[in-house]
């Protein structure tokens, strides 16, 4: 491999590479589809897979195919408008809500803990080597994957010579690469020591019993008890969490992902009183978007926030709430909007867009297009400096209009960001009626 195709690949991490090398061979191989492809060809595989395939991951494939025909110098067929049409409907007909992991919460987190740690004095007592090891591997992976909110492949690519202990107050591990690094600088991400559930006690105790002083820090053990030189790999990590959430007694451990551990601390350090700077800050999301995915609200706070407000009231017979609408044509009888009157929904929209590779230049002209084409119509308003937060006024005349609107925008929105060779993260919310698109 020469030099420049060296530098060219490692500026592209692994999972978008293999990402979209399964995307190519899941059309050409598993579909029968040739490349390069055409507009139709295109739309008849969107639409064979619609209903089986979610359309986060229609339009992965869709950024893939792209890249190939933009790579190869051949016209890029996904960006007609017939798939436009295609994945639209697509996105109206199967719309389904998103699928989440569950959140590792701290009390399942301690059963866990204390399940291993009693694990861990079993094999001690009976000498059994590859149990001791993979129990200290598995505790130190899971306590430093909570408190550090580490992603799986943050976990795989942590290594021994790049953390840094110091005795009594924390530990400090450096990552060359992550998701949320797209510049590629690194990162160091601090984990303090605490008094319970000690991430780097049990992180020092597999260090020391495993012997390592370089390398990957969490690795396959074979039956024998053989530790192996390379790391475990990310995918693996799903099914390792779900094997010992089974042993360690938690119910419905299919509902658990490597993604548990990342929500279960936002959802605790939300509960603790952090505010989402500092979240955002210590975690590593870049965007409010990001950060507000891994944030349930609580239906009991929810209900407790409204109650609140409920004792002052004097016990009065019930009364209908007044209706309050934004309009801006005259409202009919008994406060209901008169016929062809219009309404307004205030939209808040979360954009985050990033190239394809180092090599696009899209990026700044991606954003300004988006911003004059699909933003500016409607009263736009920056509600951050990075361009991340917007507040639109969306004016509409039934809901099914307003859907139609949008789903407009979201089209266009990711036609210009295909069109600048970026990836685009969007989303719209009405906090009105606490209705996203997405």
């Amino acid at each position: 491999m020469s030099n420049i195709a060296q530098y060219i690949e490692a500026a592209e991490r692994d999972n978008t590479r293999r990402s979209y090398a399964s995307a190519i061979r899941h059309f050409e191989i598993e579909w029968k589809g040739l490349l390069p492809s055409t507009a139709d060809a295109i739309a008849r595989y969107l639409a064979d897979h619609a209903a089986t395939l979610a359309i986060n991951t229609l339009r992965q494939r869709l950024a893939a195919l792209s890249r190939w025909h933009t790579d190869q110098g051949f016209a890029d067929p996904t960006k007609s408008p017939l798939v436009r049409q295609v994945l639209k409907g697509i996105r109206s007909v199967h719309a389904v809500p998103e699928k989440r992991a569950r959140p590792l919460e701290l009390a399942m987190l301690q059963q866990v803990d204390q399940w291993l740690a009693a694990a861990i004095g079993n094999a001690q007592r009976s000498g059994d080597q590859p149990a001791l090891l993979r129990h200290t591997r598995d505790r130190s992976l899971m306590l430093l994957g909570f408190w550090r909110g580490f992603r799986s492949d943050e976990l795989v690519n942590l290594r021994v010579e790049n953390t840094e202990i110091t005795p009594g107050q924390g530990m400090a591990c450096y990552l060359g690469r992550s998701k949320g690094d797209r510049q590629l600088q690194g990162r160091t991400f601090q984990c303090p020591a605490l008094s319970r559930l000690c991430a780097v006690d049990a992180f020092s105790a597999w260090v020391s019993l495993a012997g390592l002083t370089e390398g990957p820090v969490f690795r396959k053990i074979d039956r024998w008890g053989h530790v192996a030189d390379e790391s475990l790999h990310a995918n693996s990590l799903i099914p390792l969490l779900r094997s010992l959430f089974a042993e360690a007694g938690v119910e419905s451990p299919e509902e658990y992902s490597s993604h548990s551990m990342r929500r279960g601390f936002a959802g605790w350090a939300r509960a603790s009183g952090w505010d989402i700077k500092e979240l955002m800050e210590y975690v590593g999301w870049k965007d409010v978007k990001s950060a507000m995915r891994y944030l349930d609200a609580s239906d009991s706070s929810l209900q407790a926030r409204f109650e609140q407000g409920l004792p002052a009231l004097a016990p009065t017979a019930q009364q209908p709430p007044p209706l309050v609408l934004l309009l801006t044509e005259p409202v009919g009888v008994l406060g209901l909007p008169a016929e062809g009157a219009t309404l307004v929904a205030v939209l808040r929209v979360t954009m985050v867009l990033a190239r394809f590779s180092k090599q696009s230049r899209g990026l700044a002209r991606g954003h300004r297009l988006i911003e004059q084409t699909c933003f500016e119509r409607f009263a736009m308003q920056r509600l951050n400096t990075e361009g991340t937060l917007y507040e639109l006024a969306v004016p509409y005349l039934s809901r099914e209009v307003l859907d139609e609107t949008i789903a407009t925008l979201l089209d266009d929105m990711y036609r210009i960001a295909e069109d600048n060779q970026c990836l685009l993260e969007t989303s719209f919310h009405e906090p009105a009626t606490d209705t996203y698109w997405d």
